[in-house]
């Protein structure tokens, strides 16, 4: 990918070059998002980051354990981002979460929903690290449910897997990709709309406080007249705001 981006296809010293160029480059946007989301946190406001690259929350994770210490992550997303490194980047949304567990100390909890795109490696650090990530596998949840367990009993068993104060990550891809068909690694398999949304609903009926979140990979079509992702990311920002807010007890949570 670097290589033919670069035109570098047969010179593996321009190609090394390019990759420390990107990694760098990488170190300083999670330094400005660090900054940035600390400012905001300081001014009494919400951290949430709207992307682009899953990549991009890390900054935002390494200002919210400065303020609360300890929190939890509720990870939604097709694919684990557990790898420690992908074509040689080390700070690609394939490693966000590798990432986050390996430099911010105060993720006490990984709660990973819907993964359904994953490699060994990824399940061998998962398994390494004991209760500290908690994947709950696409499949899992699937059987679960075929087998004739509730939706409301499965979320409960995700939410009660996390603590206290809870940043959700969010990747569009975790939904099923016909409602993200234009994401850029879209997977068979996911959540429903509604699925999300209550698993959302009930980590604030639990009395957990959503502290920050992030939304991330909504590709909206380049044909003006396909608004579907972005109609379907839209919605679920609409969502992500008014169940943060409820969580902090600043707007109360409509039945």
């Amino acid at each position: 990918m670097i290589a033919a981006a670069t035109g570098a296809q047969t010179d593996p010293a321009a190609v090394a070059e390019a990759l420390t160029l990107v990694n760098s480059l990488s170190h300083r946007v999670d330094a400005w998002v660090e900054a940035e989301c600390t400012r905001q946190l300081g001014l009494g406001k919400i951290a949430c980051l709207l992307g682009g690259d899953h990549a991009v929350p890390l900054g935002a994770f390494r200002a919210a354990a400065a303020k609360w210490d300890s929190f939890g992550v509720l990870h939604i997303d097709a694919h684990a981002d557990l790898r420690q490194a992908y074509e040689g980047f080390e700070r690609s949304h394939a490693s966000i979460m590798y990432n986050a567990c390996e430099e911010v100390a105060g993720i006490s909890r990984l709660v990973q929903v819907g993964i359904r795109d994953v490699c060994e490696q990824e399940i061998e650090y998962a398994a390494a690290a004991g209760e500290r990530i908690q994947m709950f596998l696409d499949r899992d949840l699937a059987r679960r449910r075929f087998r004739g367990e509730t939706w409301h009993a499965i979320c409960d068993d995700i939410v009660a897997a996390l603590p206290g104060k809870v940043w959700v990550s969010f990747d569009i891809d975790g939904l099923d990709p016909t409602l993200c068909p234009n994401t850029g690694t879209p997977v068979p398999g996911g959540l429903q709309f509604q699925e999300a949304i209550y698993l959302i609903r009930r980590v604030v009926e639990s009395g957990r406080t959503i502290v920050g979140f992030d939304l991330n990979e909504v590709s909206p079509s380049e044909d003006e007249a396909d608004e579907w992702d972005a109609n379907v990311g839209a919605r679920l920002l609409y969502k992500l705001i008014g169940f943060t807010l409820a969580s902090q007890g600043r707007v109360a949570l409509r039945a």
